[in-house]
């Protein structure tokens, strides 16, 4: 009898363990990296903004703000319709200034994720 009670007790521990497991490959995808890095100081005509996420994800709101003046900055470029790793997205040359950038999407994993971040493109406004 102590024999089936230890069994059954390392079979829930397994399964628990296994459950568990399972669940961390439905994280949510966050921002690994991203160009310029927050708190990023670059030179003056910044034309591109790169986001690498951690999973597979679909962008679908991404906007840029210079801080200063609270101008908001038109992409260049549009949003990947499908799921990506990466997006680059093209701006016209960024003046003098400190920026904004916060971003929407949604994971693979169907939740939607959002997060910003902030740099200076170095020079006199």
């Amino acid at each position: 009898m102590k024999k089936i009670q230890i069994l059954i007790a390392a079979s829930m521990l397994v399964f628990g363990l296994a459950a568990s497991l399972g669940q961390t490959t439905y994280a949510h995808t966050k921002v690994n990296k991203s160009i310029p890095a927050d708190g990023a100081t670059v030179a003056a005509g910044l034309s591109e903004i790169e986001l690498h996420f951690a999973g597979k994800m679909r962008l679908t709101v991404l906007k840029i703000t210079n801080s200063g003046s609270g101008e908001a900055v038109s992409p260049k470029s549009s949003l990947p319709p499908k799921f990506v790793s990466q997006v680059n997205i093209a701006v016209p040359p960024l003046v003098p200034g400190d920026y904004n950038v916060a971003w929407i999407g949604v994971g693979s994993d169907g939740h939607v994720m959002k997060g910003e971040f902030k740099f200076t493109v170095a020079g006199k406004p």
